[in-house]
């Protein structure tokens, strides 16, 4: 991780309470070895979370959109960063008051690089042990980050201004909590819209799977087939409850640890939600099949269907398949014949 530029902000609210008071930093953390193993620290706790996937409503009036746009066309200095912080911050208290259960934090505002990809995140750390945050005359101090402990991230967001640029959608990546009504007005705040349909993400876990590197099978202690393993992620997949897919279980079931397969995602640019509703039908892209007829047997994954192999438009009676390793083998076999 390389980090660029870090700020800490404090709401105050209580539960159940109207409450709300800001505390706003006037200068930048410095950026040293702690300050980057707290992002450090923050981002892998993220990651390790549910996480959904967006992009910004850039409807009229909607406040955090259009400042961040600001700041990126700006020089991006400190002082800009600054004053897109406390602005979106100031816009932020309208959004939490009358979340009557919700409470406040330390908002941690974070520009970095990771993996080759450029993000701004934002970080909301409660009940913090240790004291690794100190509030100076003008901004946090931080101590220590041996105490930084992954259950106190109550929210996060990641914007990936790769993507962005790329005109990609699912460029903000956000963690969501069980309890739906405290956490709506962070994203009301952030004005996220969510696009990806059960479809899309089948079809993104369908592409993880067939590059990832299959696990070990425990009886034999060699590594699965991908074709073993598609259809191994088919069965375990649609057996779920609901039609719907976690994929931190997912993995913990297959690799003994419930990152391997978000990590992958991560590292790849691919966006998948830690849980969503199964497409069915492109759920069974991860079978097998398998057609014997006049001699010849044919066996190939749904997944290569119309890619590698397809039926001819001219003439329904003519497979085409496409595969310059296919092709070659089969040359071997008839020159060794």
């Amino acid at each position: 991780m390389e980090l660029t530029k870090i700020i800490i902000h404090e709401l105050i609210k209580e539960k159940e309470s109207r409450e709300v008071a800001i505390e706003l930093s006037e200068e930048l953390i410095p950026n040293n070895e702690e300050s980057t193993a707290l992002v450090s620290a923050l981002s892998d706790s993220y990651k390790s979370d549910r996480i959904l996937y967006a992009i910004f409503d850039n409807s009229e009036g909607k406040y955090f959109p259009e400042k961040f746009s600001e700041y990126r066309e700006t020089d991006r200095n400190d002082a800009d960063f600054i004053t897109f912080t406390r602005l979106v911050m100031g816009n932020l208290v309208e959004f939490i008051r009358p979340v009557i259960f919700a409470t406040g934090g330390y908002f941690v505002f974070a520009e970095y690089s990771e993996n080759g990809y450029n993000f701004i995140s934002i970080f909301l750390i409660r009940d913090v042990e240790g004291r690794i945050l100190r509030r100076t005359r003008n901004s946090f101090s931080i101590q220590t980050v041996e105490y930084v402990d992954t259950k106190n991230l109550a929210m996060a967001c990641r914007i990936n201004e790769n993507r962005i640029d790329g005109e990609e959608i699912n460029y903000i990546s956000f963690t969501q909590l069980r309890q739906q009504e405290v956490s709506e007005y962070f994203k009301t705040w952030v004005s996220i819209q969510q696009l990806e349909s059960s479809s899309d993400y089948t079809k993104a876990l369908y592409t993880i799977i067939s590059q990832i590197v299959p696990p070990i099978d425990t009886e034999t202690n060699v590594q699965y087939p991908i074709e073993t393993f598609r259809n191994l992620v088919y069965n375990y997949t649609s057996t779920s409850p609901n039609n719907t897919v976690n994929i931190r279980d997912l993995s913990q079931h297959f690799y003994g640890n419930p990152d391997t397969v978000s990590d992958y995602a991560n590292e790849n640019d691919i966006s998948l939600d830690t849980e969503f509703r199964y497409n069915k039908r492109q759920l069974r892209k991860f079978i097998k099949l398998e057609v014997n007829r006049d001699g010849i047997n044919l066996k190939f994954s749904r997944g290569t269907l119309n890619d590698k192999i397809r039926i001819s438009e001219e003439d329904p009676n003519i497979v085409i398949i496409e595969s310059e390793s296919f092709a070659n083998a089969l040359r071997v076999e008839i020159d060794n014949n």
